[in-house]
């Protein structure tokens, strides 16, 4: 290849006193009816037994003599206590008591089955005693009686205990998580029983590590420490030894340029630049680090300049495995003296946590690897080595993330190496024991300028992007996740090139430089732009001050701490910088958040890792409006506003899905259950040939349709189509968009772009990470829009492959 690459009611019846009605006149009453004058008689024989019973006569009414009332005496009521006991064979007796009530009858007692004995078969108590030996568990039912009734207990007889033991018998907790240990018991017989339950649980220090009743461990302070966890049952205990992991990141590690790494914790500081940012713009891990979560055991390979391996802040992370393309060497360390582009880069990632120097890299306990493949002649053997196509010379095969912070520049449309393609689709097919290798890739600094020859003047006046994501062909691959940049403000970084293939954003800085050493407005007005003195990042250097981007002897060094001179004195040996910045840097910002993923849950794939990225990125800039401008036949968008697709995912071209959100990923990822199932792509669907011009400057633009069939309806994971375009078309006027059955409109290439003029027919590659989730089958739209008059072309045809589960 030889392209170069570049950096979530009674009713109370009120029965009212009725009056009987009056005797009606001339009409004699009658006498009781039969029925009437035996309830009559019944009552009085009632009426004076309750005299009889009160010491009264009964006069009148029946003749007989008055009846007694007899009362029946309260019946016996009897229980036993307990009503169930447990006792172990050969163990201690147990005592039970029985109550009886209304009489005064002596209490039995009976066993059955006649397993252990009782103390006496009679009184108000007795005790029972286990047998000394037996061949199993079972229960004996204890019944007491007296007076025609009785009670009964079950008394549950187990076997003897040999021991207790306790699971896990040392573990280490994670502050803001917990650790369920177990209880077993074990008995004479071998045979065992779950007594997590039935145990007391206790903890030697509750200040440093709390213990439920049920067993549940759980850190009760925010620092280190470790506490012996102990279990006891019927007699017998066990300990567990548990240790608090301690917490890393700022306000715990003596690491000197930490509080100035905005992008770890934003308090509104300026890394060293003249301007500050603003308080939380950062990639939110502050419960990730408090439950010390650093990337460990998360093997990272950066493919790019070279790496200092000996540096004071990264060697003690730098793993066996490197290569140097120039000299076969495992040694890729630099030779260059203007700064080493992969030094800055492994810094990021993983520089080494609380040592006294420098910084802390965002996976601070991950490992490096470094592949020189940007200063090699960049073959296509060498890249497929560095992308993990290689066993030995170098070792690429074990890498689990593989960082990117390159692109290609380039105003004529280009494909991608084949044999490249190829090994990404082989990455993440295989590597990682078929988990599929992370690969993550900078979308690009060409947001307002990417190329000598010019060609974003348009770009430029309408405020979209010159250079598109899509122009870069790795960036239309599904098998990169393409990172945007973002200032310290928490908005897109004024280079950061935009387009449907960004998957989400991170820090990537601006400038960092401090005014008096640019001559009052020299930097803003002829070189960096009005944002120059805004932050860009803190991390590693070429070591001393002779060579990197600090150097004490450097004019053009355009802030004190490069010149190593700030008031901290922290980088008088130059071995740091604060003007680090690009996608370059929002990159492996967001390779380190994907190896703290990846420790919280080692078995997630490489589809996992961006299906986490796209549910729990941030939304920035939310209130972003749309960028329009007049065209004939009315009014253009030129950029989408955030979208909200069918599927519920918000998209915006700048930001992909969002900010990198650290501790909401590591928390999805923590109790990840989702099953995207195999990958699978529809193939290329393509029209017949058309013929549709495409009108000159004109919002109407031009339209085709192709249907995608319903079986298999794919959940979309990406969405790839090709756009030929005849006649002699200026590229840079054309902007194409994708409707998809949804309805979810996305702008694969915006109007006015860098692209540069062809000699048709030329077919355009563009890839959209908009319809994420949605369903794929159903009629896609396609619309080419001339954004500019002067050129004309046509669309000839049009072809769509969606990815997908």
């Amino acid at each position: 290849m030889r392209h170069r690459l570049i950096f979530f009611r009674a009713f109370a019846l009120n029965t009212r006193g009725r009056r009987r009605p009056p005797h009606p006149p001339g009409k004699a009453r009658r006498g009781p009816t039969p029925a009437k004058a035996a309830w009559r008689a019944i009552f009085r024989q009632v009426l004076c037994a309750a005299l009889a019973f009160q010491g009264a006569g009964c006069v009148g009414g029946n003749s007989s003599p008055p009846a007694s009332l007899v009362v029946s005496p309260t019946p016996a009521s009897l229980t036993i206590n307990p009503v169930i006991a447990a006792v172990m064979v050969g163990g201690a007796t147990t005592t039970f008591t029985a109550t009886l009530e209304n009489t005064s009858e002596t209490i039995q007692w009976a066993l059955t089955p006649a397993v252990g004995t009782l103390s006496d078969t009679s009184g108000a108590s007795i005790t029972y005693t286990p047998p000394a030996t037996a061949a199993s568990q079972t229960s004996v039912i204890l019944t007491a009686s007296a007076a025609g009734v009785s009670a009964s207990a079950r008394i549950d007889v187990t076997r003897r205990l040999a021991s207790v033991t306790v699971t896990p018998d040392a573990a280490s907790v994670r502050i803001g998580e917990s650790v369920q240990l177990e209880a077993l018991a074990t008995h004479d017989d071998s045979s065992t029983s779950d007594v997590t339950l039935l145990a007391t649980w206790t903890s030697s220090d509750p200040t440093v590590i709390s213990v439920s009743p049920s067993g549940n461990a759980t850190p009760a302070g925010l620092t280190g420490g470790s506490a012996t966890i102990t279990v006891a049952f019927s007699g017998w205990s066990a300990t567990s030894t548990l240790s608090i992991v301690p917490p890393i990141g700022p306000g715990v590690d003596d690491d000197p340029l930490l509080p100035q790494q905005w992008h770890i914790q934003n308090t509104g500081q300026s890394g060293y630049a003249q301007n500050s940012g603003a308080s939380g713009e950062d990639i939110s891990a502050a419960a990730t680090y408090l439950a010390g979560y650093g990337g460990s055991g998360v093997k990272v390979a950066i493919v790019d300049t070279g790496l200092e391996i000996a540096h004071e802040d990264l060697a003690a992370n730098v793993a066996p495995g490197s290569w140097n393309f120039l000299d076969r060497s495992s040694d890729p360390t630099s030779t260059t003296t203007t700064g080493d582009h992969g030094t800055s880069v492994a810094g990021l990632i993983a520089a080494v946590r609380n040592n006294g120097v420098g910084g802390m890299g965002v996976a601070p306990l991950a490992t490096l690897n470094c592949y020189n493949y940007i200063s090699s002649n960049q073959s296509s053997e060498k890249l497929v080595m560095s992308l993990g196509g290689s066993p030995a010379n170098p070792r690429s095969d074990d890498v689990w993330v593989f960082n990117q912070s390159y692109g290609i520049n380039t105003r004529t449309p280009i494909a991608g190496d084949p044999l490249a393609e190829a090994q990404y689709l082989d990455g993440v097919t295989n590597l990682r024991n078929g988990l599929g290798a992370v690969y993550v890739k900078a979308g690009g600094n060409g947001f307002s300028s990417f190329s000598a020859s010019g060609g974003c003047t348009g770009a430029n006046a309408l405020g979209t992007s010159c250079q598109n994501a899509n122009m870069d062909p790795y960036n239309r691959l599904p098998y990169n996740i393409v990172v945007g940049a973002l200032d310290a403000k928490g908005k897109k970084s004024s280079y950061s090139s935009a387009g449907s293939a960004i998957w989400v954003s991170a820090p990537g800085g601006e400038f960092g430089l401090n005014a008096p050493l640019c001559g009052g407005s020299l930097c803003a007005a002829n070189y960096y732009g009005p944002v120059a003195y805004d932050p860009a990042i803190v991390t590693t250097d070429q070591s001393a001050c002779d060579k990197g981007y600090s150097r004490t002897s450097d004019t053009y060094s355009y802030s004190l701490f490069n010149r190593g001179a700030e008031p901290d004195g922290f980088n008088a040996s130059c071995n740091y910088t604060n003007s680090f910045n690009g996608t370059s840097s929002a990159a492996p910002i967001a390779t380190g958040a994907i190896a703290l993923v990846l420790e919280a849950n080692p078995s997630l794939s490489w589809r996992d890792v961006k299906h986490i990225l796209a549910s729990t990125a941030h939304q920035v800039d939310a209130t972003i409006p749309a960028v329009t401008t007049s065209l004939t036949n009315g009014t253009y968008v030129a950029e989408l506003p955030w979208t909200t697709n069918s599927a519920g995912y918000r998209f915006h071209n700048w930001y992909g899905f969002g900010r990198v959100d650290v501790d909401s990923a590591v928390a999805m990822a923590k109790t990840y259950s989702a099953n995207l199932g195999t990958l699978a792509n529809t193939g290329w669907i393509a029209s017949d040939p058309l013929s549709l011009a495409i009108p000159d400057k004109d919002a109407a633009g031009v339209t085709a349709k192709l249907a995608v069939p319903a079986s298999p309806n794919l959940a979309i994971e990406a969405v790839q189509i090709g756009v030929t375009l005849g006649g002699s078309p200026r590229l840079g006027d054309y902007g194409v968009e994708l409707t998809s059955p949804s309805g979810t409109k996305s702008i694969l290439l915006n109007i006015k772009n860098g692209y540069g003029s062809v000699t048709g027919p030329v077919t355009l590659y563009l890839t959209s990470n908009a319809f994420y989730g949605e369903g794929a089958a159903g009629d896609w739209t396609v619309k080419v829009v001339d954004g500019w008059a002067g050129f004309t072309g046509t669309l000839t045809s049009w072809k769509i492959q969606i990815y997908g589960h």
